[in-house]
């Protein structure tokens, strides 16, 4: 597998409103990340109509944010992002020496070192990852005392790829783990809620991972699902290995597909593009997605 890659992503959204918006605020999670692995060589946000206040930061998490203010009445708003990336791999090597399982539970803290905050916050509940003893029961055959903790996540993502189906009309957006778990159907947002839930219900730190996955494969080769829109997988810390991503939807590690946006607790925390608007009646939303592959410079 080559070492590295280029990447050109669009994405557009396009909300068409019924009956004529009057105002709207959203916040748009549209800027790759830089990363150790990730470059963001450019990156440009085009909206229709003009927003009238547009000012970009950074959330708590790290990701690149911008928020957007409309005034003027409209049918129809467009975001169009387009980003150029560059991602070296760095996925381990699925055979990679790794301590077991165990070791990657929170330490005592009552005479140990001060918290790592930066995990701990992953290990907690979040209101659409919450900690289930149905979670434990679905992940506790992956997890076997001593076993290596590369061993087990694998396990775990591959036997979430094999037992859920992917779906788009299954769930919504508000579908919930336990909903998952029982009609096992979802697309990746669900997939990635039911592994964090897993990993969080026994101790071990996990995060969302929002971006894309190439969607452009060789002859004879299985598309992968999720592509042609936004993508979710989820990273999980490992003390020998650091933070090791893995695509539950695909049961693969996630590497030189992978065009990481953000990450946060759950979807909620790196939606795309999120916010209230004032009038619109009915709305219809379509995203399209694009990942070209280019050519080394």
């Amino acid at each position: 597998m080559a070492a590295h890659a280029r990447y050109r992503v669009t994405h557009e959204t396009r909300y068409a409103y019924s009956s004529k918006a009057t105002s709207a605020h959203q916040l748009a999670h549209l800027k790759p990340r830089d990363t150790p692995w990730q470059r963001l060589k450019y990156h440009s946000i085009e909206i229709e109509p003009r927003p009238a206040e547009r000012a970009e930061s950074v959330d708590y998490f790290g990701n690149g944010i911008v928020r957007l203010m409309i005034d003027a009445p409209h049918d129809v708003l467009s975001v169009m992002a387009e980003s150029l990336v560059e991602i070296d791999s760095h996925a381990p090597d699925a055979q990679a020496a790794s301590p077991a399982w165990e070791e990657a539970l929170a330490p005592p803290y009552a005479n140990g070192p001060v918290m790592d905050l930066d995990l701990e916050q992953y290990r907690v509940a979040s209101p659409m990852v919450p900690l289930l003893q149905e979670s434990i029961a679905y992940a506790r055959p992956s997890f076997s005392p001593g076993r290596p903790w590369l061993a087990a996540l694998l396990d775990l993502n591959r036997r979430i790829h094999a037992d859920f189906i992917y779906d788009p009309k299954a769930t919504t957006v508000t579908t919930q783990v336990r909903e998952v778990l029982e009609h096992r159907r979802g697309v990746c947002q669900d997939f990635a809620h039911l592994m964090l839930s897993c990993l969080r219900s026994i101790g071990l730190p996990a995060r969302y991972v929002s971006g894309y996955v190439l969607n452009h494969v060789p002859a004879g080769t299985e598309r992968l699902s999720g592509a042609d829109a936004s993508h979710a997988w989820v990273a999980s810390h490992c003390p020998q290995l650091g933070w090791v991503a893995f695509d539950p939807t695909n049961g693969k590690l996630a590497d030189l597909e992978f065009v990481t946006l953000g990450w946060g607790r759950e979807f909620s925390d790196v939606t795309p593009l999120c916010g209230v608007v004032l009038g619109g009646a009915r709305q219809k939303l379509s995203v399209v997605v694009d990942v070209q592959p280019l050519g080394a410079e």
